[in-house]
């Protein structure tokens, strides 16, 4: 069924439904009909990108509309009802394949979707600490028995060699998470006038 009329900027996230089948894709040109680009799996990482090929959809096809009002700030919000969790700008993962057991990237934590919730955490509100707020990483001690495996642990992955697509894609997620950690970790020190510190390699 077709959406009502709506005004349509470029840049605007639309679900159509025409010769192509049922997909979602991204308004580049408006007027009489729109033009599109669709957002396509791609088959070696499961991620969905926005391709270069663009088709002539009429107004009728679209059978949901996501207006961004010339803003990009909605962009994550109206991709996520439209069953896709944006990445970075141009690529995504579907909602339905991150309920499987595929590994997907985290992608930038500029994109995650704010809900109404989030400016006050619920009901976890008065047990979470802002990210400015935390104390910097520190080292360990590493005559304790603990500190001693884990940082064994830690050397064995630094030297870690992938197999195969299923180890390659377990270690791309478990660097995209510890880039973000170091990243946040990082401003904290920066923020307080203090040196960097190495993550990665513990004594």
């Amino acid at each position: 069924m077709a959406c009502e009329q709506t005004s349509y900027s470029i840049g605007d996230p639309v679900k159509v439904s025409d010769v192509e089948g049922e997909y979602v894709g991204v308004v580049i040109d408006t007027g009489p009909e729109l033009t599109v680009q669709m957002i396509r799996k791609c088959t070696q990482d499961n991620v969905y990108r926005i391709t270069d090929s663009a088709y002539m959809v009429p107004h009728a096809s679209v059978v949901e509309h996501k207006p961004l009002y010339g803003s990009d700030d909605g962009a994550p919000k109206a991709f996520s009802e439209l069953g896709f969790r944006m990445l970075d700008g141009g690529s995504f993962v579907r909602h339905s394949d991150e309920e499987g057991s595929l590994l997907l990237p985290v992608g930038d934590a500029a994109f995650e979707v704010m809900s109404d919730e989030d400016s006050d955490y619920g009901s976890m509100k008065d047990f979470i600490v802002n990210d400015d707020e935390c104390e910097p990483f520190t080292h360990a001690d590493p005559s304790i028995k603990f500190v001693k495996e884990t940082h064994q642990a830690v050397r064995a992955y630094n030297n870690w060699i992938p197999n195969n697509e299923q180890e390659h894609n377990a270690r791309e997620f478990i660097q995209q998470q510890e880039a973000r950690a170091v990243q946040i970790d990082d401003e904290i020190r920066f923020a307080r006038g203090m040196p960097g510190a190495n993550y990665s390699f513990p004594g």
